[in-house]
Formats: C-alpha cells, sequence, structure tokens
C-alpha cells in the first residue's frame, strides 16, 4: 500500500476523501522553484466552503480538546456565532485544499519540499459556513545556507469580501525541475 493510499483510508470527510494525497503522481504539474512566476498576484480559481465536518476533523486531528473546537453541541450553545471554532491553522488545509496542477501556487504540493516557518495574521475569524477565496503571491524566492527558498504571501476573503486571514508560507524546495524529477522519481 502506498502512502497516498494509507492516507485516503483515515479520511473521513468529504473533502478529505476528494483530495488527491499522492504529491508524487502530479509532481509534472508544480510550478519549481526555478520558475515561480513572482510578485503577481492571482485569485485561485474556485472558493472553499469551510463546513463543520471538516472543521471539526482537522481540530480533533491536531488533538485538540477544547469543547469550543471539538463539541458542535457545546459550542451551539457557547461559541461566538454559535459553531465549532476554526483553529488558525486551517489555513494551511485551505492552501493545500485550493492548490491545483499548474496555478502558480502548486510548487508547495513539490516532492522533497520542507517547510520551515509560517507567519498567520488573523483579520476575523474563519467560521463554518465562510466561503473563502484565495489570492496568492510568490513575494520572495531566495538561497540561504545553499538552499531555495521560495515565500508565498496568501490572503483569504469571505463572500462578502473581507480579508480573514493574511498569511506568509515558506518552503524550501528542490531548485529545478530535474532535481524535483529525481525526488519523485527515487
Amino acid at each position: 500500500m502506498t502512502n497516498a493510499e494509507r492516507l485516503a483510508t483515515l479520511a473521513t470527510t468529504r473533502k478529505q476523501r476528494e483530495f488527491d494525497h499522492d504529491f508524487l503522481a502530479s509532481w509534472e504539474g508544480c510550478i519549481t522553484w526555478e520558475d515561480a512566476p513572482m510578485r503577481q498576484p492571482a485569485v485561485l480559481p474556485g472558493e472553499f466552503v469551510v463546513e463543520e465536518e471538516d472543521v471539526l476533523a482537522y481540530n480533533r486531528a491536531l488533538g485538540e480538546t477544547d469543547p469550543l473546537f471539538i463539541d458542535p453541541e457545546y459550542a451551539r450553545n457557547f461559541a461566538p456565532g454559535g459553531t465549532v471554532l476554526v483553529h488558525p491553522v486551517f489555513v494551511t488545509a485551505i492552501a493545500f485544499w485550493m492548490t491545483r496542477p499548474g496555478n502558480a501556487l502548486s510548487w508547495i504540493k513539490t516532492p522533497g519540499a520542507r517547510n520551515p516557518f509560517q507567519h498567520v495574521r488573523v483579520r476575523e475569524r474563519i467560521a463554518v459556513g465562510d466561503r473563502l477565496t484565495v489570492i496568492h503571491e510568490n513575494s520572495d524566492r531566495f538561497i540561504r545556507r545553499g538552499k531555495p527558498y521560495i515565500t508565498a504571501h496568501i490572503t483569504l476573503r469571505d463572500q462578502r469580501g473581507v480579508e480573514k486571514v493574511e498569511f506568509w508560507g515558506t518552503l524550501i524546495l528542490p531548485p529545478t525541475r530535474d532535481d524535483v524529477r529525481r525526488f519523485a522519481t527515487a
């Protein structure tokens, strides 16, 4: 059984079942470090509808124990907005969900990528029922200690156009398409 097949057995939500867990299978559609378009803001196609089952699955996978995050009945009575709370780092799952081969953010699914740091700024809490769009811009590409880094600036806006979250994600990537190929086909 491959790792992607093993991950698929753990899927509990519709989005998890639809998500392509096999990053090795789609590596050729990833934008690479060397060819990532820089400073060209773009709205990724589609939207992410925040459903309660997505939030619960994510919060439970994190090991969250606060009932505001994992108990829908408790949250309906005590949470602001009356729904389970969305963990601030849920934005990472949204970015991966919205990324498709060939779009400017596809490098986040590059086989061999490593995540050294992120910075998340919550402007307004994401809530169950929000319909989010992702505005993405590759904002920096640099070499540090001999390793190629790329940083994306990502903004999530809801159905009203309200900026919910702004974050910067940085990855260390294989530098060229040939390096990605060697990793993906090893």
